[in-house]
């Protein structure tokens, strides 16, 4: 009976993770799965040990087969980015280092944030943090054990918070992150950073708002006046790159209502707002701008944004020349990197951390900045 038991929940979540969720529970029940595929793999395992049922060992390897698919299926990407993956952290989440943090410092009248102070001695290079949540919701302290890990290796975080949607349209939260960019230049000496040595870093909704915030001209400009200072460089996570694209092939069902969150954001479909479509898009700026070096890193199972949206914009920063470097994860979902410890997230985690200790160092390239000729 209880090999029985075991079969079944592990067919169960074999179903959970391929199936395409058709509702927001439901859709949460497809990424517990997913980030959950190793345990599944041990019950499955454990079935098959204590049972001498031909049809419960068949139902069981099933079941565990699709489990291991996300690991089996990342043993590609974790060799050809050189990273490891710890079975121990999977399980336990790790051990997240201890970082000092100032919280609720004021960059400027709409923006405030959270300060990761980085070890070791400074100037340090500063990676400002843009949270996701859809334009209208959200807020820093997304997903800080990346930012006490970035911390760690020696880059102070500003957790940046924006204005949302509901409190000003496009280009507002653009506006505020460059709002950011130039406080933490002017406030260098006091957060102990190297002005020259900056980075932003987004994800979901916060992956378009970095890169269009690294990437446009000075037409969007700062929130608190200035000039906004160039980054070196800049990581977008399952972030949304074509916004008309994305308003047009949403996911069906759209479990996250992605449509009228781009149409909040934008005041309206792109046939009545399409120069704002047109200039939330980061590839729209990709031409005659100076670029800073870009990773993309989306997974290949999202159910919110899609995949589409990273690898089109490869192939605009390839057809530009730019410096740019792809991950795709198998199966990962939105969200992926919320879970301390997941494949994805180890596998993320550690390709972020050698890109901008290469793109930061204090002799990596410098941009001319956004809108410089």
């Amino acid at each position: 009976m209880f090999a029985r038991v075991l079969a079944v929940l592990v067919l169960l979540q074999a179903v959970a993770m391929v199936a395409p969720p058709q509702s927001w529970p439901w859709w949460m029940v497809h990424f517990a799965a997913i980030e959950g595929c190793l345990f599944g793999a041990l019950l499955g395992l454990l079935a098959i040990y204590v049972t001498e049922e031909r049809w419960v060992t068949v139902a069981a390897t099933t079941g565990m087969v699709v489990c291991l698919l996300p690991g089996l299926l990342s043993i590609a990407p974790y060799i050809q980015e050189d990273q490891r993956f710890s079975v121990w952290s999977w399980f336990t989440g790790g051990s997240v280092p201890v970082v000092a943090v100032e919280r609720d410092v004021a960059l400027g009248t709409t923006v405030s944030a959270d300060i990761w102070r980085g070890h070791g001695e400074g100037p340090r290079p500063a990676v400002l943090v843009v949270h996701g949540g859809s334009w209208r919701s959200g807020d820093k302290g997304e997903v800080p054990h990346v930012s006490a890990y970035l911390a760690s290796a020696g880059f102070t975080v500003v957790d940046v918070r924006y204005r949302l949607a509901g409190e000003a349209p496009f280009p507002a939260a653009i506006e505020d992150v460059r709002c950011a960019l130039a406080a933490v230049v002017a406030g260098a000496e006091r957060f102990g950073i190297d002005p020259e040595r900056l980075a932003l870093l987004g994800r979901s909704a916060g992956g378009q708002i970095a890169l269009t915030a690294a990437y446009a001209d000075d037409s969007i400009r700062s929130s608190c006046g200035g000039t906004t200072p160039p980054v070196r460089a800049v990581v977008s996570v399952y972030g949304v790159t074509d916004v008309a694209w994305a308003h047009d092939h949403p996911y069906v069902p759209d479990v996250v209502d992605g449509v009228a969150a781009t149409e909040f954001y934008l005041g309206g479909p792109p046939d009545s707002a399409g120069t704002r479509y047109r200039d939330a898009s980061p590839g729209h700026w990709i031409a005659g701008q100076p670029l800073p070096a870009t990773l993309l890193i989306h997974g290949t199972g999202e159910r919110c944004v899609r995949p589409e949206n990273t690898t089109f914009l490869r192939e605009q920063l390839r057809d530009a020349g730019a410096r740019q470097r792809t991950v795709l994860i198998p199966m990962a979902d939105h969200g992926f990197d919320v879970r301390r410890g997941g494949i994805g997230e180890q596998l993320a985690r550690g390709v972020i951390l050698d890109f901008l200790r290469a793109e930061l160092s204090a002799a990596g390239p410098r941009p001319s900045g956004p809108g410089t000729p």
